[in-house]
This record gives C-alpha cells, structure tokens and sequence, in this order.
C-alpha cells in the first residue's frame, strides 16, 4: 500500500483567487511586460522571483521542472548571458510559447524555443540587463513568473574573459539588491553550504534571510551515511521562507532521453521512500515547490503593492515635472530647437550677468563671485601696480638741466626742464597698466568659462560662445590698453602747473635767481676744510689737460664739476622738489583713471557684447542651424520622458484597476 501511494500522482490544482479578488500575479505581469516594453524593466522594482545558482547547481534543470519541459539551451560555457523573464500561464489543453519580441508568433516546439533563447544572447561573449520575455502556456505549469540569471562562476573556462565573473555578479546583483525581489537560491546538497555561491551572494543582498527561498538539489548523489536533514529542516541555515529538496536529471538522464516527467516521478518516489525523508514528503519535491513559491509570490505582491504604487507615483510625478521644465524652453514657435538654443545660451548669460553685476536676490553664498574678485583686484593688485616710486635722480637732473642749456650759457632755469623729467618718469607707468588690465581680463575668462560650464551638454555650442565672446575680450582688451596708453601720452605731453591740487608755495622759496651763473666753476675749498684724501680735487685746466678716459671719462668728471656748481644744485633741488609735488598728482590720476578705463572700457564692453550682440551674432552665422544639432539629444530625451509618462501611467492605472 505504502508503495502505491507513494507512485500516485497527486493532483495539482491551480490556487484561484477568491471571487472578487484581483489576480495579482495577473497585475504583475501586465506591470512587467509594459515596462520591458518601454525599456524600464530595471527602473522600477516589482515583486518577482529571481533564481541565482552556480552553473553545476541544476538551476536550468529546476525550471524546467517547474515548467515541465526542456525549454533552456544549454553548453558547457556561459550559454546564458542575459535574463529571461518566464511568465507561466495554467491552460486546460494547448501548450506552446510566445516571446516578447514576437508576439504574434507561437512556438508549440520547445526545441525551437531553445533556439530563439540562444539567439537572443548578445554577439560574442557581451552581456545585457534588458530581459527576454518568454510566456509559456501549458496544462502543466501554475500561475508563477520567474527570472532567470546566468549560472555564477568561480573560474573561467573556454578562453572566457577573467571580466565575465564581475559581469555576472553586477547583473544578479542589479536584480536582487531591489527589495521587492524574492531569492530563489539554488545549491547542490553534496556541497559545503559555506562554499554555497548563491547562498553567498544572497546573503549581501538579504542579510536578514527574510526574501530568500532555498532549493536544495542533487540530494541522490549525496555520500552513503549521509543526508541533508538539517538543511531541509531550516536547522544549518535558516530561512525565514524555508529549504525544498528537489531532483533533477543526471546528464546521463538527458543524454539517455528520458524526460521532465520521469524525473519527477523519480522525485517523488525517492523522497516516499527514503527513510530520512519520508516525514518531509509532503513538503518536498518541484509540485511542492510550485505551489509554495506561488503562494509566496501572491503574498509578496501583496503586501509590496502599496510601496509598488507610490513608486510609481513618484516616478511619475518626476518625469512630468521633467517634461513641463523641457517643454516650458521649446516655446510657441515651431521653430522649436532655436528656441531651446536661446534658451540654454540665455541661462549662460544669465549666469554670467549675476556673476559680475551682483545685485540680485539670487547671489551665491558659497564662493566670491567674479565682479566681487575683480573689485578686489583693482583695489589691491592694480593699485599696487601703479604705485611707482617716481623720484627723480639729482645726478641725472643735473645732467639734463646743463644739458638743456646746450651751447649756450646759463642765465634761468630752463622750463624744458620739468617737461622732461615728467616725459621720462610718466612713461614708467605704460607697463603697470599694461598688467592691471591682464589681471582683470583674466578673470574674465575664468568666470566666463566657469558659467559656459552651464553647456557641458551642448559642445559645438559652448565652443562658438566662448570663440566669440573670448575674441571680444580679446579686442576690447587691446583697446583699454591703448586707451590708457593715449592717458599716459596725454601726462606726458603736459605739465599742468596750473592743477588746482598743486601747491607751489612749498617749492616758492627754493626758485633758483634768474642771472648769469658759472656752471663750470666749483666752490674753492676753505682753510678750515681739510683736503678729501679719498678722491682728486678735479678742475676744469684738468679735464683741459686730457684727464679721464675719453668721452665716458670726460663726462664723469665734468659731472663731479657739476655736482659742486652752487648755482646749478639750486635748479636741481627745485625742479626735484617740483615734480615730486606733481607726480604725486599724476600718479592719483592714474590709478583713478585705470580703474574707470578697465571697468568702462573692458569689462561693460564685454557684459554688454554678452547681453545684447552674443545671440543676434551668433543667429547671423551660417553655422547657427549646427549648433541646434547640440540639442538633438536633449529631443531625444523628451521623447523618451513623454513614453516612460505614458508607461508610468499605464501602470498606474493597471495598479487602480485591482
């Protein structure tokens, strides 16, 4: 009797729902196929089944148990290299297969879906994350969906790539780390379960053990004296979902031809009649482990359904705010990428508006703007720049006051004289200003090119801008300079004595006399003043006599003539004492004027090309139609948010429908 029971096929029965209850596995699926459709089978976690094993595990053989029919191509490499989503549907008598990808057609043969599956797989040895779709039809089957991994691997064989084994791991783990996700973990009972590889990588992804499910399978070839008792029990390793044994065909098995029903009712009788197992019979073997994981799944879909539809929601409300920003910087005109052009170009100029001006609630807080450095440089560094030390050499005065006279003799201070000297001293300044206009023109360029950052995405656009704006700054660089130039030129041509600033009652006592003075004639030596035993007393019947090495010689000595002439010192002292008042003018004039000429001249000419002649400029070009190529991929996208709110929404709507 024991024996004829335990050869009885126990019938299975599909778990309807309740009437009035929603199908929710019906939900799911309908969910998952608009998303694949719509490419977003990885963006949103629904509650499914994922199996992860090892390629020796038998996890293609514990499909195919489920499903009932041989329907997975296999090989001794990595024959699986993307998922298969199988979604199985209970029918009274037809069996056949549909994919995805061919909806309108119908595989009764299961060798030619073996087929279709492998020809899915990308070229080569590539992998994909996106899913093949495969509904399978058949009396024998539950309701149930299940998504099937390639196998994990330790090593490679074949001349597989080393980077196969961290592809395989990132795309499990791409669909396990999701917290919707049930584990189905496969592990072969004559394994060490601490070597386990998908109890391993299961274990990362749910740490708690609260969504893994185990199979245990090859329980037949266990060593003799041995079982898996304490597995199957939930003792060794606990799950909160549990451990089924199951059994799977030996290669010798398919190699032989023997079929999925032969194998499962080998299962069954194996696990009647071994004694360890006998008290877990009921809770053993692959219609067990149908019936238990559709349960599992339909109480899973269940409680993660509310979390499912705020998801959604979320989403959404995301790609819709996404698309009324993008739709709101196309505008009315049909012309549309033009518009979105100007748009992307106004936010740069924009941005570098704020950024020179201030002046506006919108000012940063983080960082010193670039108007705020450059007010900082023109008061430090370019003031700095133009404080010269101007004063003037009493040896060279003196030379240019007696050269002045020339051949003629000396009777009043020559007027050349301050002309002169402010000429040679003023012309110091031409290289200072040359910098400080540098210095602010290079900020410029910095800040520029910090806000043309804002067109990272648009490159053929961002180079035009900066090509144009760049040549602009360059020009009106180059004209600031020369503007300050003429400035310099104009201080040099003209010796303002009458500057209401200059106080010439402070040089009035030391107006040398108009008269006849003997330039060449030094002051004798006292009595009381002993000789200068450092240096020779040199005179002009010296200089007469051919002392000194020629013309550079001469004029040594004639200058020690001069720096003794009495009459002469007086000029020098009261042109040095002159100019120095004056300069002191010039120089606050300067700097005055280089801070006015570099902010009116360079840096309003430049905000102004920015904000009023960038966009019309660049609308003139022959090339403008290129640059609207920049946004192509920015359509591109819209497109694609237009499709994933209609998907969303669809799913939304199917949710709203249980």
């Amino acid at each position: 009797m024991t024996s004829q029971r335990a050869t009885q096929k126990p019938v299975e029965v599909p778990e309807a729902p309740r009437p009035g209850e929603p199908d929710l596995i019906d939900m799911v699926n309908e969910l998952q196929n608009k998303l694949i459709n719509n490419g977003f089978s990885l963006d949103l976690s629904l509650p499914q089944i994922v199996v992860v094993g090892s390629q020796s595990a038998g996890k293609s053989s514990v499909l195919e148990n489920i499903v009932g029919r041989e329907f997975l191509p296999r090989g001794n490499s990595l024959v699986t290299r993307r998922p298969t989503l199988i979604q199985l549907y209970p029918t009274q008598s037809e069996e056949y297969a549909i994919f995805g990808h061919k909806e309108n057609e119908k595989f009764t043969d299961f060798e030619a879906v073996k087929e279709e599956i492998a020809a899915q797989m990308p070229e080569g040895r590539n992998f994909s994350s996106v899913p093949i779709q495969l509904k399978i039809y058949s009396p024998k089957v539950l309701k149930l969906t299940l998504v099937d991994l390639p196998g994990l691997v330790r090593v490679v064989v074949d001349g597989q790539p080393e980077s196969c084994i961290a592809e395989v791991r990132r795309m499990i783990e791409q669909y396990i780390n999701q917290p919707e996700c049930l584990i189905l973990a496969v592990t072969p009972a004559n394994q060490d379960l601490a070597t386990s590889d998908a109890l391993e990588i299961a274990r990362k992804a749910d740490p708690d053990r609260l969504r893994t499910i185990g199979v245990l399978t090859k329980l037949d070839i266990m060593d003799e004296g041995t079982d898996a008792l304490d597995i199957l029990e939930n003792r060794q390793v606990t799950l909160k979902r549990g451990w089924v044994g199951v059994m799977n065909r030996s290669q010798r098995d398919i190699d032989e031809g023997k079929d999925i029903q032969y194998i499962l009712d080998k299962e069954r009788n194996f696990f009647a009649t071994k004694e360890c197992y006998k008290h877990l019979a009921d809770r053993m073997g692959t219609p067990y482990l149908r019936r238990s994981l559709q349960r599992i799944l339909k109480s899973h879909i269940k409680a993660a359904l509310p979390d499912v539809r705020t998801k959604l929601a979320e989403k959404l409300a995301g790609y819709n705010k996404k698309l009324k920003e993008f739709e709101s910087n196309i505008g009315e005109n049909p012309s549309g990428k033009q518009f979105y052009m100007i748009k992307v170009i106004n936010i740069f100029i924009e941005d570098i508006t704020l950024k020179l001006l201030g002046n506006s609630e919108f000012v940063g807080m983080k960082s010193i703007s670039a108007g705020a450095f450059i007010n900082f440089k023109l008061n430090t560094e370019v003031q700095n720049n133009l404080k010269l030390k101007l004063e003037p050499n009493d040896e060279e005065m003196t030379i240019l006051i007696t050269n002045l006279h020339g051949i003629r003799g000396s009777i009043s201070f020559p007027a050349l004289a301050v002309d002169a000297v402010n000429r040679q001293l003023v012309n110091k300044y031409e290289e200072p200003l040359r910098k400080s206009v540098d210095c602010i023109k290079h900020i410029l360029e910095e800040a520029i090119s910090e806000s043309a950052a804002l067109m990272n995405r648009y490159p053929t656009t961002k180079a035009e801008v900066l090509f144009r704006i760049n040549n602009c700054l360059k020009n009106e660089a180059e004209k600031t300079k020369s503007k300050l130039q003429e400035h310099v030129e104009a201080e040099m041509f003209y010796v303002n004595l009458e500057h209401p600033d200059l106080d010439l009652s402070v040089v009035t006592p030391l107006v040398p006399p108009v008269g006849p003075s003997k330039v060449w004639q030094t002051v004798p030596p006292t009595d009381e003043s002993p000789p200068d035993e450092t240096s020779e007393n040199v005179t002009p019947k010296d200089i007469n006599n051919g002392i000194g090495d020629g013309l550079q010689g001469r004029s040594n000595n004639l200058k020690d003539i001069l720096m003794a002439n009495d009459s002469t010192q007086k000029k020098v002292q009261y042109l040095m004492l002159l100019i120095t008042k004056y300069l002191e003018i010039v120089q606050k004039q300067i700097s005055d004027v280089a801070i006015k000429y570099i902010l009116c001249f360079l840096v309003k000419k430049v905000l102004e090309y920015i904000k009023t002649d960038l966009i019309p400029t660049l609308l003139e070009a022959a090339n403008f139609t290129s640059l609207t190529e920049d946004c192509e991929e920015d359509f591109r996208m819209k497109e694609e948010m237009e499709t994933a709110c209609l998907c969303l929404k669809d799913a939304l709507d199917t949710i709203q429908k249980f």
